[in-house]
């Protein structure tokens, strides 16, 4: 074909592929994302809830976290007030961390396909497949190791702050020894103390010699602490160290030691856990009770299979690792991007050194978390 023809041909269908490409694509790529966020149970809670931030623009993911509170004495009627100041929060930071994902339409791609209906063709092909490799490879990263070798460009998902001391096997509960946004995770990290009212034998964790997160203590004790459940331990009191046989404790217990230490407003809206978990826990409870009772908030954001148990939110996730579940919180998580949308989208932009329309979607931002509020069930020692 000669220079002048492929000029004419270009400049006769540029205006049209170039403009309505343009024009159409942002709303096509909103309608996408909210459709995908709609299948992703944790997107689903944090859109609800109001957990999805966009437009980031500080050089690092920062903020406050408050470890401590002003001291409270009793007084008589008599005697001097003495003022002094409190320095009771701590300053986290994460850097921010990005995604992308690409193609191209070769100008002799372009050109095969110039009649008009091939073109829309072609597009509605190249944006679906983006958005779901984009959609599907993020849902799994909301629980990525982001401090982990391998992982440095990837977010700061919930194992960034699941790193524990193994227990024994008689141990309910492992301790947590993590760093997150600079801060430790282990407890009296920064002080305090906690009650050693129960018996040793009755203790949580023997190694901790106290009766935590059973009893109270100091809010410092435990400011950065998640929770983690060793379902595989011999003394949940059924006999066997299983999840199949110690699941319906392990749950309760565990809803009940965040709502102790977290306050009611701490407490766990969801569990997500393997499918595997599921199913064992399914056939536990179905073997007790015929009916099981759905979880309306989960059935009305399109996830049917969710049961209520205890007030809580209970299924599985196609991206939790396997033999684990989580406790979450939604209301101490955010996931902030620094676009004005969750992906951003950019192209299609004619590449005189590629010869080709180029079309990318990306993320950049970061996921955050108060670990305090957060728990995990696997069995991290059993015999």
């Amino acid at each position: 074909m000669a220079a002048t023809q492929l000029g004419t041909l270009l400049n006769a269908t540029d205006a049209e592929w170039v403009g309505i490409v343009h024009e159409q694509a942002p709303k096509f790529l909103s309608g996408y994302a909210d459709e995908t966020i709609r299948n992703r149970i944790l997107l689903a809670y944090m859109r609800k809830h109001g957990r999805i931030v966009l437009n980031g623009n500080s050089p690092m993911v920062v903020w406050s976290v408050k470890f401590d509170q002003n001291p409270v004495t009793a007084v008589g009627d008599v005697g001097n007030v003495e003022f002094t100041r409190q320095n009771n929060k701590r300053r986290m930071a994460l850097d921010w961390r990005g995604y992308r994902t690409s193609d191209m339409m070769t100008e002799k791609e372009y050109l095969i396909n110039k009649g008009s209906g091939q073109i829309f063709n072609r597009y509605g092909e190249i944006v679906p497949d983006l958005m779901e490799a984009m959609t599907d490879n993020f849902g799994g990263q909301l629980y990525v190791d982001g401090n982990a070798t391998g992982n440095e460009n990837a977010i700061h998902g919930l194992e960034s702050f699941c790193a524990v001391t193994t227990p024994a096997v008689g141990d309910l509960i492992a301790t947590p020894n993590d760093t997150y946004a600079q801060l430790s995770t282990v407890l009296a990290n920064e002080g305090g103390t906690w009650s050693t009212v129960l018996a040793s034998a009755a203790r949580p964790n023997a190694t901790l010699a106290n009766d935590w997160p059973s009893g109270k203590g100091s809010a410092k004790y435990d400011y950065n602490s998640p929770l983690f459940l060793n379902f595989g331990s011999t003394s949940w009191g059924t006999g066997t160290n299983t999840w199949a046989a110690n699941c319906e404790r392990v749950l309760r217990q565990g809803i009940i030691w965040q709502k102790n230490r977290c306050g009611m407003n701490g407490a766990p809206k969801l569990a997500l856990m393997s499918s595997e978990l599921y199913s064992d826990f399914l056939n536990h409870m179905s073997s007790k009770q015929r009916a099981i009772i759905p979880h309306s908030e989960s059935q009305d954001l399109g996830f049917p299979d969710a049961i209520n148990f205890d007030g809580v939110g209970l299924t599985y996730d196609f991206d939790c690792p396997a033999g684990t579940g989580y406790l979450w919180n939604v209301a101490n998580c955010e996931l902030v991007s620094l676009d004005s949308v969750l992906f951003g989208y950019r192209g299609p932009d004619w590449s005189i050194k590629d010869t080709a329309y180029l079309f990318y979607v990306g993320f950049w931002g970061n996921a955050r978390f108060r670990p305090k509020h957060f728990a995990k069930f696997k069995s991290y020692a059993s015999v």
